[in-house]
């Protein structure tokens, strides 16, 4: 056999051969779709119904050329939020025939739209335009006080009640926030709200988004977060409220994207576009979903990946559960499980 040149592959080369062999084993250890890597099949498994799952079906919808934010406006320079046009959801899962409640705030007031996209592959696009709503007219609502333990908790007046159709599937959307107008003279404005729809259906692979961490991590408006408390770090001294935008991702590095999107497009979104892309049966759900086992029983294989730090304690126990009835468990997450978060209800 010839010997290569050392020069012959380079670090990229190794690092994607690496990655596919990685998540190959995987798939063949869980016994999940085939799929292709570099054209090459991995997996031995049912082709037929690979080709007529529900998320190949959805991915051969045209996906949209324009989903991302192209204008956002900060507070102040190295501000967290946008008060020219910002929001949040009533929920963070709801299933399709169900209602979701969209808060949104515009100061100045001004009319604004949203459209509602779903994140996938898309042939590569990356997420589908699935309604468009509005124009309605903003209103400037108000900054929560600083409530017991530092908690920011907004109780604004609802934009729009969205009721998600039935042909819907799971999947994490983005509702994308647009100005029609703006005083300053500057043009429109933009930012996100997220929401995930989740289903029943039995599947190969549930996703996790791990919106707990997604929170405690927020430190919208002005610096509030479970790791902004005087007395330090990651205490029962400091809560955090789901009812807030999402503020721009503060650690690690900067991106605009993750103003009002949490650390979806950080963390979860490029696994969740390789899955999509290589057509496996995946659907979605919340940190909250997993109070109860029932979700994941009904699937393969369990994926936390990104940064999945806060649970709640039946959300450990759930995933014990599933784990002892034979569901499969992949941690591909960084300091997975690490902290007990409880939930509880809004004031």
């Amino acid at each position: 056999m010839k010997k290569k040149h050392k020069s012959a592959i380079n670090r990229r080369d190794v690092l994607k051969g690496t990655a596919a062999a990685s998540l190959a084993g995987a798939a063949v250890g869980l016994g999940l779709h085939p799929i292709s890597v570099d054209g090459q099949i991995v997996t031995e498994a049912n082709q037929t119904r690979a080709k007529s799952s529900v998320i190949r079906q959805e991915n051969s919808k045209q996906g949209a050329r324009d989903w991302q934010l192209t204008r956002v406006r900060l507070d102040k320079r190295g501000g967290l939020r946008s008060p020219p046009i910002e929001g949040y959801c009533s929920k963070q899962s709801v299933a399709a025939g169900e209602s979701i409640d969209i808060m949104v705030s515009s100061d100045p007031q001004q009319e604004f739209i949203i459209e509602i996209f779903r994140t996938g592959y898309y042939g590569g696009r990356g997420a589908r335009l699935m309604t468009k709503l509005g124009p309605f007219v903003g209103k400037t609502q108000p900054l929560p006080q600083v409530g017991d333990k530092r908690i920011r908790e907004c109780h604004w007046k609802p934009a729009t009640t969205l009721t998600i159709p039935d042909d819907w599937p799971s999947g994490v959307y983005l509702g994308r926030l647009t100005t029609l107008s703006d005083t300053t003279g500057f043009g429109y404005w933009q930012n996100y709200v997220v929401f995930i729809v989740r289903d029943d259906r039995p599947a190969d692979i549930l996703l996790q988004c791990s919106d707990n961490t997604w929170q405690a991590y927020n430190q919208w408006p002005d610096g509030y977060s479970v790791y902004t408390h005087p007395r330090g770090n990651q205490g029962p001294w400091a809560d955090v409220s789901f009812d807030r935008p999402y503020g721009k991702y503060p650690q690690i590095f900067e991106n605009p994207q993750t103003i009002g999107s949490g650390e979806w497009l950080c963390f979860e979104f490029p696994m969740a576009y390789w899955l999509e892309q290589h057509g496996y049966d995946v659907t979605y759900c919340s940190n909250s979903d997993m109070l109860t086992p029932d979700r994941g029983l009904k699937c393969k294989a369990f994926i936390s990946v990104g940064h999945d730090e806060y649970w709640d304690i039946r959300q450990y126990k759930s995933v014990v559960k599933i784990r002892d009835e034979g569901v499969n468990l992949l941690f591909l997450s960084g300091n997975s499980v690490c902290w007990v978060s409880p939930f509880r209800e809004s004031v």
